[in-house]
Protein backbone atom coordinates (compact mmCIF):
# COMPACT_ATOMS: atom_id res chain seq x y z
CA UNK A 1 0.00 0.00 0.00
CA UNK A 2 1.38 3.70 -0.78
CA UNK A 3 0.83 6.49 1.02
CA UNK A 4 -2.21 7.82 -1.79
CA UNK A 5 -4.16 4.69 0.11
CA UNK A 6 -4.01 6.21 3.39
CA UNK A 7 -4.82 9.84 1.42
CA UNK A 8 -8.25 7.65 0.72
CA UNK A 9 -7.49 8.15 -3.38
CA UNK A 10 -9.39 6.03 -5.32
CA UNK A 11 -7.64 4.36 -8.09
CA UNK A 12 -9.83 4.95 -11.52
CA UNK A 13 -11.28 2.14 -13.34
CA UNK A 14 -9.17 1.25 -16.19
CA UNK A 15 -11.13 -0.65 -18.90
CA UNK A 16 -9.10 -3.10 -21.21
CA UNK A 17 -9.89 -4.37 -24.63
CA UNK A 18 -9.25 -7.82 -24.04
CA UNK A 19 -6.45 -9.61 -21.35
CA UNK A 20 -4.41 -12.18 -22.54
CA UNK A 21 -3.39 -15.42 -20.76
CA UNK A 22 -1.99 -16.48 -17.86
CA UNK A 23 1.37 -16.10 -17.02
CA UNK A 24 2.19 -19.06 -17.14
CA UNK A 25 0.70 -20.04 -20.50
CA UNK A 26 2.58 -16.48 -21.55
CA UNK A 27 6.01 -18.20 -20.38
CA UNK A 28 5.29 -21.03 -22.67
CA UNK A 29 4.46 -19.37 -25.56
CA UNK A 30 6.17 -15.54 -25.03
CA UNK A 31 5.05 -13.02 -27.65
CA UNK A 32 7.80 -12.34 -30.41
CA UNK A 33 8.04 -10.20 -33.19
CA UNK A 34 9.77 -9.76 -36.36
CA UNK A 35 9.30 -5.85 -36.87
CA UNK A 36 7.59 -3.64 -34.05
CA UNK A 37 6.02 -0.62 -35.21
CA UNK A 38 4.10 2.70 -33.86
CA UNK A 39 1.20 3.53 -35.70
CA UNK A 40 -1.15 6.94 -35.21
CA UNK A 41 -4.82 6.01 -35.91
CA UNK A 42 -5.85 8.71 -37.65
CA UNK A 43 -5.20 12.60 -37.79
CA UNK A 44 -5.89 13.28 -34.21
CA UNK A 45 -6.84 9.73 -33.25
CA UNK A 46 -10.30 9.81 -35.63
CA UNK A 47 -9.53 6.38 -36.32
CA UNK A 48 -8.93 5.06 -32.65
CA UNK A 49 -12.76 4.09 -31.74
CA UNK A 50 -12.86 2.51 -35.05
CA UNK A 51 -10.06 0.49 -35.08
CA UNK A 52 -10.36 -0.70 -31.50
CA UNK A 53 -13.78 -1.48 -31.57
CA UNK A 54 -13.76 -3.30 -35.25
CA UNK A 55 -10.58 -4.92 -34.68
CA UNK A 56 -8.82 -3.40 -37.47
CA UNK A 57 -5.85 -0.91 -38.43
CA UNK A 58 -6.53 2.44 -40.47
CA UNK A 59 -4.34 4.11 -42.90
CA UNK A 60 -3.96 6.75 -44.87
CA UNK A 61 -2.10 8.22 -47.26
CA UNK A 62 -4.88 8.58 -49.95
CA UNK A 63 -2.17 9.12 -52.42
CA UNK A 64 -0.23 6.21 -52.69
CA UNK A 65 -1.05 3.99 -56.12
CA UNK A 66 -2.78 1.09 -54.34
CA UNK A 67 -1.88 -0.72 -57.37
CA UNK A 68 1.42 -0.62 -57.36
CA UNK A 69 1.45 -0.81 -53.46
CA UNK A 70 -0.09 -4.11 -53.82
CA UNK A 71 2.29 -5.85 -56.28
CA UNK A 72 5.31 -4.39 -54.39
CA UNK A 73 6.91 -2.03 -56.75
CA UNK A 74 7.73 0.23 -54.57
CA UNK A 75 10.16 2.35 -57.21
CA UNK A 76 6.80 3.09 -59.22
CA UNK A 77 5.81 4.33 -56.02
CA UNK A 78 8.54 6.39 -54.99
CA UNK A 79 8.18 8.00 -58.58
CA UNK A 80 4.85 8.42 -57.57
CA UNK A 81 5.02 9.97 -55.01
CA UNK A 82 8.09 12.54 -55.83
CA UNK A 83 5.69 13.85 -58.14
CA UNK A 84 2.96 14.17 -55.80
CA UNK A 85 5.43 15.97 -53.27
CA UNK A 86 8.04 17.48 -55.79
CA UNK A 87 10.99 16.15 -52.83
CA UNK A 88 12.74 12.99 -53.01
CA UNK A 89 13.61 12.90 -49.28
CA UNK A 90 9.66 13.49 -48.73
CA UNK A 91 9.12 10.84 -51.33
CA UNK A 92 11.07 8.00 -49.80
CA UNK A 93 10.13 8.88 -46.25
CA UNK A 94 6.25 8.16 -47.50
CA UNK A 95 7.18 5.22 -49.37
CA UNK A 96 9.24 3.49 -46.11
CA UNK A 97 5.63 4.33 -44.16
CA UNK A 98 3.52 3.22 -47.03
CA UNK A 99 5.62 -0.09 -47.30
CA UNK A 100 5.63 -0.96 -43.87
CA UNK A 101 1.69 -1.02 -43.53
CA UNK A 102 1.46 -3.07 -46.82
CA UNK A 103 4.39 -5.27 -46.35
CA UNK A 104 3.70 -6.29 -42.28
CA UNK A 105 3.19 -9.54 -41.93
CA UNK A 106 1.85 -11.29 -38.85
CA UNK A 107 4.84 -11.81 -37.12
CA UNK A 108 4.95 -7.93 -36.89
CA UNK A 109 3.56 -6.09 -34.06
CA UNK A 110 1.95 -2.58 -34.41
CA UNK A 111 1.59 -0.54 -31.45
CA UNK A 112 -0.15 2.31 -30.62
CA UNK A 113 -1.33 4.63 -27.78
CA UNK A 114 -5.25 5.50 -26.44
CA UNK A 115 -6.34 6.99 -23.67
CA UNK A 116 -3.32 6.32 -21.68
CA UNK A 117 -2.91 2.85 -22.70
CA UNK A 118 -0.77 0.95 -25.15
CA UNK A 119 -2.77 -1.17 -27.56
CA UNK A 120 -1.03 -3.93 -29.76
CA UNK A 121 -2.01 -6.09 -32.11
CA UNK A 122 -0.88 -8.31 -35.22
CA UNK A 123 -1.79 -7.00 -38.61
CA UNK A 124 -3.83 -9.64 -40.27
CA UNK A 125 -5.62 -9.91 -44.06
CA UNK A 126 -4.09 -7.92 -47.35
CA UNK A 127 -4.31 -3.99 -47.44
CA UNK A 128 -7.97 -2.48 -48.78
CA UNK A 129 -8.40 0.46 -50.33
CA UNK A 130 -11.70 2.22 -49.03
CA UNK A 131 -14.22 4.65 -51.04
CA UNK A 132 -12.51 7.53 -49.85
CA UNK A 133 -8.93 5.89 -50.28
CA UNK A 134 -7.58 5.57 -46.93
CA UNK A 135 -6.56 2.17 -46.09
CA UNK A 136 -7.53 -0.68 -43.88
CA UNK A 137 -6.41 -3.67 -42.88
CA UNK A 138 -7.81 -6.60 -40.55
CA UNK A 139 -5.92 -7.52 -37.35
CA UNK A 140 -4.85 -11.25 -36.66
CA UNK A 141 -6.83 -11.24 -33.17
CA UNK A 142 -7.71 -7.58 -32.13
CA UNK A 143 -6.22 -4.80 -30.47
CA UNK A 144 -4.71 -6.01 -26.77
CA UNK A 145 -4.32 -3.37 -24.19
CA UNK A 146 -2.82 -6.11 -21.72
CA UNK A 147 0.02 -8.21 -21.48
CA UNK A 148 0.19 -11.74 -22.06
CA UNK A 149 0.08 -12.74 -18.37
CA UNK A 150 -2.64 -10.22 -18.33
CA UNK A 151 -1.22 -6.50 -17.22
CA UNK A 152 -2.85 -3.48 -17.81
CA UNK A 153 -0.37 -1.78 -20.14
CA UNK A 154 -0.82 2.34 -18.44
CA UNK A 155 1.25 4.53 -19.98
CA UNK A 156 1.97 6.11 -16.96
CA UNK A 157 4.48 2.73 -16.21
CA UNK A 158 5.62 2.69 -19.36
CA UNK A 159 9.51 3.91 -19.85
CA UNK A 160 10.17 7.04 -21.57
CA UNK A 161 12.40 5.49 -23.40
CA UNK A 162 8.99 4.06 -25.61
CA UNK A 163 6.94 6.83 -25.04
CA UNK A 164 8.68 9.50 -26.51
CA UNK A 165 7.90 7.21 -29.87
CA UNK A 166 4.34 9.53 -30.07
CA UNK A 167 6.65 12.58 -31.03
CA UNK A 168 6.89 10.80 -34.32
CA UNK A 169 5.64 13.60 -36.59
CA UNK A 170 4.52 11.16 -39.07
CA UNK A 171 2.26 7.51 -39.21
CA UNK A 172 4.21 4.61 -39.07
CA UNK A 173 7.55 4.22 -37.53
CA UNK A 174 10.44 1.63 -36.65
CA UNK A 175 9.88 1.36 -32.62
CA UNK A 176 13.61 1.49 -31.30
CA UNK A 177 12.44 0.03 -27.81
CA UNK A 178 11.50 -3.16 -29.54
CA UNK A 179 13.36 -5.11 -26.90
CA UNK A 180 11.53 -3.12 -24.16
CA UNK A 181 8.31 -3.44 -25.77
CA UNK A 182 8.72 -7.37 -25.77
CA UNK A 183 9.98 -7.75 -22.26
CA UNK A 184 6.65 -5.85 -21.11
CA UNK A 185 4.31 -8.04 -23.14
CA UNK A 186 6.06 -10.96 -22.41
CA UNK A 187 6.07 -9.33 -18.06
CA UNK A 188 9.86 -9.93 -18.49
CA UNK A 189 12.24 -7.79 -16.20
CA UNK A 190 15.37 -6.54 -16.99
CA UNK A 191 18.15 -7.62 -14.72
CA UNK A 192 18.71 -4.19 -13.32
CA UNK A 193 15.07 -3.66 -12.11
CA UNK A 194 14.84 -7.79 -10.98
CA UNK A 195 18.04 -7.06 -8.70
CA UNK A 196 15.76 -3.83 -7.36
CA UNK A 197 13.31 -5.47 -6.49
CA UNK A 198 14.91 -8.32 -4.81
CA UNK A 199 16.66 -5.28 -2.76
CA UNK A 200 13.61 -4.03 -1.87
CA UNK A 201 11.53 -7.67 -1.07
CA UNK A 202 14.54 -8.04 1.52
CA UNK A 203 14.63 -4.28 2.87
CA UNK A 204 10.65 -4.38 3.28
CA UNK A 205 11.39 -7.60 5.87
CA UNK A 206 13.90 -5.75 7.46
CA UNK A 207 11.89 -3.17 8.49
CA UNK A 208 9.30 -5.53 9.14
CA UNK A 209 12.03 -7.09 11.81
CA UNK A 210 13.33 -3.27 12.64
CA UNK A 211 9.31 -2.63 13.92
CA UNK A 212 8.86 -5.47 16.18
CA UNK A 213 11.96 -3.76 18.16
CA UNK A 214 10.55 -0.76 19.06
CA UNK A 215 8.79 -0.05 22.58
CA UNK A 216 4.93 0.42 22.43
CA UNK A 217 5.78 4.42 22.64
CA UNK A 218 8.33 5.06 19.79
CA UNK A 219 5.78 2.09 17.54
CA UNK A 220 2.49 5.18 18.03
CA UNK A 221 5.57 7.70 17.22
CA UNK A 222 6.03 5.34 13.39
CA UNK A 223 2.85 5.71 13.12
CA UNK A 224 1.85 9.31 13.77
CA UNK A 225 4.83 9.88 11.17
CA UNK A 226 4.19 7.84 8.57
CA UNK A 227 0.60 9.40 8.68
CA UNK A 228 1.57 13.19 8.53
CA UNK A 229 4.28 12.61 5.55
CA UNK A 230 0.83 11.30 3.58
CA UNK A 231 -1.47 14.37 4.68
CA UNK A 232 -3.30 13.78 7.69
CA UNK A 233 -2.87 16.27 10.65
CA UNK A 234 -3.31 14.96 13.74
CA UNK A 235 -5.22 16.67 16.04
CA UNK A 236 -4.35 15.16 19.39
CA UNK A 237 -1.47 13.75 21.18
CA UNK A 238 0.27 10.50 20.72
CA UNK A 239 -0.93 8.04 23.56
CA UNK A 240 -3.23 11.05 25.37
CA UNK A 241 -6.51 10.79 24.20
CA UNK A 242 -10.06 9.14 24.57
CA UNK A 243 -9.25 5.44 25.63
CA UNK A 244 -10.50 3.96 22.29
CA UNK A 245 -8.35 6.08 20.12
CA UNK A 246 -4.60 6.56 19.94
CA UNK A 247 -3.91 8.97 17.49
CA UNK A 248 -6.89 11.35 16.22
CA UNK A 249 -6.76 12.89 12.45
CA UNK A 250 -8.30 15.30 9.65
CA UNK A 251 -7.27 15.32 6.15
CA UNK A 252 -7.80 19.27 5.56
CA UNK A 253 -8.08 18.29 2.08
CA UNK A 254 -11.44 16.78 2.25
CA UNK A 255 -12.17 17.09 6.15
CA UNK A 256 -12.43 14.00 6.57
CA UNK A 257 -11.82 12.68 10.10
CA UNK A 258 -10.77 9.20 11.34
CA UNK A 259 -9.03 7.22 14.28
CA UNK A 260 -5.83 5.05 14.83
CA UNK A 261 -5.72 2.38 17.14
CA UNK A 262 -2.26 1.00 17.22
CA UNK A 263 -1.15 -2.36 18.84
CA UNK A 264 1.97 -3.61 19.13
CA UNK A 265 0.28 -7.23 19.36
CA UNK A 266 -2.84 -7.13 17.78
CA UNK A 267 -5.58 -10.01 17.98
CA UNK A 268 -9.07 -10.77 15.58
CA UNK A 269 -11.07 -10.45 19.35
CA UNK A 270 -9.23 -6.95 19.26
CA UNK A 271 -10.08 -5.90 16.31
CA UNK A 272 -13.59 -6.93 16.43
CA UNK A 273 -14.25 -4.90 20.07
CA UNK A 274 -12.87 -1.85 18.10
CA UNK A 275 -14.62 -2.59 15.12
CA UNK A 276 -17.98 -2.51 17.40
CA UNK A 277 -16.66 0.76 18.45
CA UNK A 278 -16.36 2.78 15.82
CA UNK A 279 -19.90 1.94 14.63
CA UNK A 280 -21.02 3.96 17.75
CA UNK A 281 -18.57 6.94 17.19
CA UNK A 282 -20.57 9.33 15.00
CA UNK A 283 -17.54 11.82 14.99
CA UNK A 284 -15.25 9.65 13.10
CA UNK A 285 -15.94 8.42 9.20
CA UNK A 286 -13.48 5.98 9.25
CA UNK A 287 -10.64 3.87 11.60
CA UNK A 288 -7.33 2.68 10.77
CA UNK A 289 -6.16 0.00 12.85
CA UNK A 290 -2.34 -0.57 13.19
CA UNK A 291 -0.12 -3.50 14.19
CA UNK A 292 3.20 -4.93 14.17
CA UNK A 293 2.86 -8.28 15.45
CA UNK A 294 -0.22 -10.54 14.99
CA UNK A 295 -2.61 -13.24 13.16
CA UNK A 296 -4.96 -10.63 11.38
CA UNK A 297 -5.41 -11.01 7.59
CA UNK A 298 -4.46 -7.43 6.02
CA UNK A 299 -7.31 -8.02 3.17
CA UNK A 300 -10.15 -9.11 5.78
CA UNK A 301 -11.28 -5.42 7.02
CA UNK A 302 -14.30 -4.93 8.46
CA UNK A 303 -16.89 -2.01 7.39
CA UNK A 304 -15.04 1.59 7.92
CA UNK A 305 -12.26 0.18 8.77
CA UNK A 306 -8.70 -0.24 7.18
CA UNK A 307 -6.31 -2.22 7.97
CA UNK A 308 -2.83 -1.93 8.55
CA UNK A 309 -0.41 -4.79 9.68
CA UNK A 310 3.15 -5.54 9.11
CA UNK A 311 3.42 -6.24 5.38
CA UNK A 312 1.30 -2.95 3.97
CA UNK A 313 2.78 -0.61 6.95
CA UNK A 314 6.44 -1.83 5.64
CA UNK A 315 5.69 -0.23 2.43
CA UNK A 316 4.68 2.83 3.89
CA UNK A 317 7.48 3.34 5.94
CA UNK A 318 9.62 2.90 2.45
CA UNK A 319 7.63 5.23 0.41
CA UNK A 320 7.81 7.75 3.47
CA UNK A 321 11.36 7.42 3.61
CA UNK A 322 10.97 6.94 7.13
CA UNK A 323 13.50 3.35 6.81
CA UNK A 324 16.60 5.63 8.35
CA UNK A 325 14.57 6.81 11.36
CA UNK A 326 13.39 3.52 12.30
CA UNK A 327 17.04 2.30 11.96
CA UNK A 328 18.53 4.69 14.07
CA UNK A 329 15.68 4.17 16.84
CA UNK A 330 16.70 0.91 16.91
CA UNK A 331 20.45 0.59 16.78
Amino acid sequence: MSLASIRGAAHPRVDVLSTGPNLMAAKSHPITASKIYYIKLGRGGDWEAESLRDSVIRFGYREAPHELCSKGEWQGVWEAMKAIRGDAGAATRDVNQIRAFYEADDRSIFITFVGGLLYWCRPGGEVELLEDRSHRRTTLDGWHSTSAGGTVLSADRLSGRLLKVQMFRGTICDVRASDYVLRRLNDELAPEVAAAEEAERVLLAAIVGLMRLLTWQDFELLVDLVFSTSGWRRLSQVGRTQKTVDLELILPSTAERAFVQVKSQASPSGLRDYAARLSQADAYDRMFFVWHTGDIPEDDAPAGVVLLGPQKLSRMILDAGLSSWLREKVS
